[in-house]
């Protein structure tokens, strides 16, 4: 028996999108009896699964009452219906009191690399959970062998424990667009010709950087920049950045997007630019590949792994560096149509499906 712990389910962020898939694709195989921990809010979302394999839990609005149920509600839960069960948290952090084994995935240790973009406390807490969740994990899962090799930099005692098993991603490049499910007024912001980037907008994903490379292309190039994403933590810095260099009428903010308009979006782009400094695997990139849209991704962290060919390297953080790079991919059509075909045969590598069998093969 398996429980999938899947209270963290929003689609709009890395972690949701990899608990939601993961348990949709190991649910569909039906090659391990298999249970899925849902808020009550979200039954509508996991009508792939029968009721009696969803164990519903209520009154979960907020990351506080999440992390309360995960630690003190559900092992005790689970420890009396399904002694012998195995959890499966799909975040770094594990039910530290639970009497069952237990499954870990880690999908990045920012805390410890970028630590100026946490508050003290926000790194105590990391700290202090992700040390406890290590020791207590009786398998880790590292979604790439940047991640790995993270977890064995900092806790060199999870290394016999430790498993890469990539993420899937979402392939839209054949899936119709549903046009009703647009925001009013969504098609004219890819009326002009535009550059595009998925993310939360933090200082680590340096949207700061590339709103400065674009600022010195504008008078060179008819293309919008559009941002597509949620407000993250002290993302105020952007938007007056944007006021400060006069570019509201050249920069778009959608906030958070919904699965069509992200199809629409990346199937009209000129160009698709990832410039983060550090993520554990990155999945704008694979989609926007899958799209056939020309990608940059700085040449940082767990990207280069991830993207292979299949997108332009920049090999610095400096504005203009990547402002060069944008516009050489944008102008130069026979590297252009070398990154595409590159990007599409790039994400063949990935798939939840994949992705669930491995998982399966780390719970026998």
């Amino acid at each position: 028996m398996i429980i999938f712990n899947a209270l963290q389910t929003s689609l709009s962020g890395g972690i949701g999108r990899y608990s939601y898939e993961v348990a949709k694709g190991i649910y569909k195989l039906g090659q391990v009896d298999f249970k899925i921990v849902i808020r009550e809010q979200d039954k509508e979302r996991f009508d792939f699964a029968r009721n009696e394999d969803l164990i519903i839990i209520k009154n979960i609005n907020n990351s506080k009452q999440r992390n309360y149920v995960e630690q003190f509600v559900l092992p005790k839960l689970i420890y009396k219906k399904y002694p012998d069960a195995i959890i499966h948290y799909p975040d770094t952090m594990a039910p530290i009191f639970s009497k069952n084994k237990v499954v870990i995935t880690i999908h990045d240790l920012a805390f410890k690399t970028l630590k100026n973009e946490f508050t003290f406390k926000t790194r105590l807490w990391k700290n202090f959970i992700t040390d406890l969740s290590v020791k207590k994990a009786d398998k880790i899962i590292a979604i790439t062998n940047f991640t790995k090799s993270e977890i064995e930099k900092y806790y060199p005692y999870a290394k016999n424990k430790t498993t890469v098993i990539y993420n899937g991603f979402n392939d839209f490049s054949q899936e119709p667009i549903n046009e009703k499910k647009l925001r009013n007024g969504f098609n004219e912001i890819i009326s002009n010709p535009y550059i595009l980037t998925v993310s939360t907008i933090s200082p680590r994903k340096n949207i700061d950087g590339l709103i400065k490379a674009f600022n010195l292309l504008k008078e060179q190039i008819p293309h919008n920049l559009i941002i597509a994403g949620k407000n993250g933590w002290n993302y105020e810095y952007v938007f007056r950045l944007v006021d400060e260099l006069k570019l509201n009428d050249r920069v778009w903010f959608t906030g958070a997007v919904t699965d069509d308009e992200l199809k629409l979006l990346y199937k009209n782009a000129s160009l698709f630019v990832y410039p983060s400094y550090y993520e554990g695997f990155g999945l704008p990139p694979l989609e926007a590949m899958a799209c056939g849209c020309p990608t940059i991704v700085l040449n940082e962290s767990s990207l280069p792994e991830v993207v292979g060919k299949g997108a332009l390297l920049v090999y610095s953080s400096d504005e203009d560096e990547l402002s060069k790079k944008i516009k050489f991919l944008l102008y130069n059509d026979i590297y252009r149509n070398y990154i595409i075909n590159e990007g599409l045969d790039n994400v063949k590598r990935f798939s939840w499906i994949e992705t669930a069998k491995k998982i399966i093969e780390i719970y026998k």
